[in-house]
C-alpha cells in the first residue's frame, strides 16, 4: 500500500503539511498551514489527496473514473457553496517527496470533529439535535435547488467548527448531478444508504422488472439517509438493526419522551422502501420534524414562536457566499500515472509541482545569543576595590588645544549646514534621499489587484522566463520588495487559468499593481 509522503513537506510553496487525519480507499486526508492565507482567511486547512495506488495499480478505465469522480467532487462544492457545505479553496497537482504524482483539493478545516463522535455514547437532547438538523436540511436543501444529490448522509459527513455551534455537511466525493445522471451507481454507507442504491439488498417485495429496469435517482434517497442520521443522533447507536429496513422503533431508553412516537411517525414515513412513499423535499421533511417535536401542550401562539419554518430562510443573499476558486481541470492518465518504478519516475508532458521537505526551506534568522549581567560583571579585571577605580591615566589637553577644537568643530558644522540647506533649496542635492525608502517596509503583507494581464517571473527581472500569469484584476499578496519589484502570491484571480500548471507565485512590476 504505497502511501504519499508529504507529512512535514511544503506543498504547492504555501501549504506545510503537518499530519495525516485519516486514509480511504483511494484518498488521504492531511491537515495543513496556509502560509499564503488572507488576513480574514482561516490558516489551517484540509489538503484531500486522490491516491490511485493506495489499493494496487488500477487500470486505465478504473484509473479514469477515479480521476473523474475526483474531480466531480470540487466541481459539485462549487456549485452548493453554502454556510453549511464544507467549501473548496483550491486545487492542484503535485509530485511527493517519493516521487509519486497525485491531485489534490484544499477544503476548510472543521476542528470540532463529526456528529457520529458527538454522539456515539451519549444520545442528544432534542432541542440539540434539531438545533443541528435545521442547519444540515438547509445546506442539503440548497444542494437539491442545484441540481446535486449527495447520496453519503450520514453523522460522519456532518462536520463541526471547534466551537461544536455550526455543523456542515461534507465528502461530495460520490454526488451526482440529478440532470445527467442515469441509472443509479450502488454508493453509501450500508447502515444509512436508501435501497435504490442497491436493489439486491431490498427485503421489501420487488416489483416485476425492478432489477431489469433501473429509475434515476431522486432527493428522496438523501432524505431516507437523512433520516438514518436523526434516528443515530437522538438514539446514540446507529440503525443497525434497521438497515434497509423502515425505522419502526426507538431503544427503549427514549422511548416514553413526549416527542418519541411523532417523530418515530415521521422517521418511518422517510424510510419507507419504495421512495415515491417518503417525504418529497428536504423542506416537506423537516417540516413534518419540526412539528413533531412540538410540546403538546404549548399555546398556539407560543407554538407558533417555537415551530420554526428555517426552509423561508434558506434563500441566501449573493454576498453571503465567497466567490469560488478555479476550476480544476485534472487530467486522468497524464499526470496521476505518474508514478517511482523501480527507482526510475516516468515523465510528462506538464510537470507538477513537486513537494518540498521543510527542513530545505529557510526559516527565519535566529535572535543572537544575549549576555546575561552575571556573565557581564564575571569579564570585569578582578582588581582590588579601595573606593577608586584603577583607570589609566589619560593625558590631559592643554586648554588653548582644546578651544581650538571647539572652534573648528562648530565651524565645520555651521559650514556643513549652510551647503545643506543650499543645495536642498536648489534641489541638486535632496539629503531626503539618501534615506532607505521606509515605504517598502510597508508593502510586504499588503494585498491589491493587477491592472492588466502581467507574467509572473522567478526572478525581479523582464529578461526571466515568465513562469505564470496574473490575469486582470487577480488579487494579490505582496510578499517581497526589490526596487520596482514585487514578489506576490496570487489569492483569486481575475478568471479562470487557462494553464492549471502555471505558479501563483512570482515577480512582477509594481507599476501594474494598484495597493488597497
Amino acid at each position: 500500500m504505497p502511501e504519499l509522503k508529504l507529512q512535514q513537506s511544503r506543498l504547492d510553496g504555501r501549504y506545510d503539511v503537518l499530519e495525516c487525519l485519516g486514509r480511504g480507499s483511494y484518498a488521504e486526508i492531511y491537515v495543513a498551514k496556509d502560509n499564503a492565507a488572507a488576513e480574514d482567511a482561516p490558516s489551517t486547512v484540509v489538503i484531500k489527496a486522490l491516491n490511485i495506488f493506495l489499493q494496487e495499480t488500477p487500470d486505465a478505465e478504473l484509473e479514469h473514473t477515479l480521476v473523474a469522480n475526483f474531480q466531480n467532487e470540487a466541481v459539485a462544492l462549487d456549485l452548493v457553496r453554502h454556510p453549511h457545505i464544507i467549501s473548496r479553496l483550491g486545487h492542484g497537482t503535485a509530485i511527493d517527496l517519493g516521487g509519486t504524482t497525485f491531485h489534490y483539493i484544499v477544503l476548510e478545516y472543521m476542528p470540532g470533529g463529526d456528529m457520529a463522535a458527538l454522539s456515539r455514547h451519549h444520545p442528544l437532547s432534542i432541542e440539540k439535535a434539531v438545533g443541528y438538523l435545521e442547519q444540515v436540511c438547509s445546506g442539503l436543501a440548497h444542494a437539491h435547488m442545484c441540481g446535486v444529490i449527495h447520496r453519503d448522509i450520514k453523522p460522519q459527513n456532518l462536520l463541526l467548527t471547534s466551537d461544536r455551534k455550526t455543523v456542515k455537511i461534507a465528502d461530495f466525493g460520490v454526488a451526482r448531478f440529478e440532470a445527467t445522471e442515469g441509472a443509479i451507481t450502488r454508493v453509501g454507507t450500508n447502515i444509512y444508504a436508501a435501497p435504490e442504491h442497491n436493489p439486491l439488498v431490498q427485503t421489501a417485495p420487488l416489483a416485476a422488472g425492478a432489477l431489469a429496469k433501473q429509475e434515476p435517482l431522486t432527493v428522496a434517497a438523501d432524505i431516507y439517509s437523512l433520516a438514518k442520521t436523526t434516528y443515530s443522533l437522538l438514539a446514540g447507536e446507529a440503525p443497525r438493526r434497521f438497515a434497509h429496513e423502515p425505522i419502526t422503533a426507538w431503544p427503549e431508553a427514549i422511548s416514553g419522551h413526549y416527542w418519541s412516537e411523532p417523530v418515530l411517525r415521521v422517521l418511518e414515513k422517510a424510510t419507507q422502501t419504495r421512495p415515491e412513499e417518503r417525504q418529497q423535499s428536504v423542506a416537506e421533511f423537516w417540516e413534518e420534524l419540526a412539528d413533531a417535536v412540538l410540546p403538546p401542550t404549548q399555546p398556539l401562539s407560543v407554538a407558533e414562536a417555537i415551530k420554526r419554518r428555517p426552509s423561508s430562510d434558506w434563500m441566501l443573499e449573493a454576498e453571503e457566499i465567497t466567490q469560488a476558486p478555479p476550476r480544476p481541470r485534472f487530467e486522468p492518465g497524464l499526470p496521476v500515472a505518474t508514478a517511482a518504478v523501480g527507482g526510475e519516475v516516468i515523465s510528462t508532458a506538464k510537470r507538477p509541482k513537486i513537494v518540498v521537505p521543510v527542513s530545505m526551506i529557510p526559516g527565519p534568522l535566529a535572535a543572537a545569543p544575549r549576555a546575561s549581567a552575571k556573565d557581564i560583571v564575571r569579564a570585569f579585571p578582578d582588581q582590588p576595590r579601595n573606593g577608586k577605580a584603577n583607570l589609566p591615566r589619560q593625558p590631559k589637553a592643554t586648554s588653548r588645544s582644546k578651544r581650538f577644537l571647539v572652534a573648528l568643530i562648530l565651524i565645520v558644522c555651521f559650514s556643513g549646514m549652510l551647503l545643506a540647506t543650499h543645495r536642498y533649496v536648489t534641489s541638486t542635492w535632496n539629503p531626503l534621499l539618501r534615506i532607505p525608502q521606509l515605504e517598502n517596509v510597508f508593502v510586504v503583507g499588503r494585498e491589491g489587484v493587477t491592472t492588466t494581464d502581467v507574467n509572473l517571473r522567478g526572478d525581479p527581472s523582464s529578461t526571466n522566463t515568465a513562469i505564470g500569469l496574473a490575469e486582470t484584476g487577480s488579487r494579490v499578496k505582496v510578499l517581497a520588495v526589490n526596487n520596482n519589484w514585487y514578489e506576490v502570491q496570487v489569492t483569486q484571480h481575475g478568471r479562470p487559468k487557462t494553464d492549471p500548471y502555471t505558479s501563483d507565485r512570482g515577480w512582477l512590476n509594481k507599476r501594474f499593481v494598484k495597493l488597497d
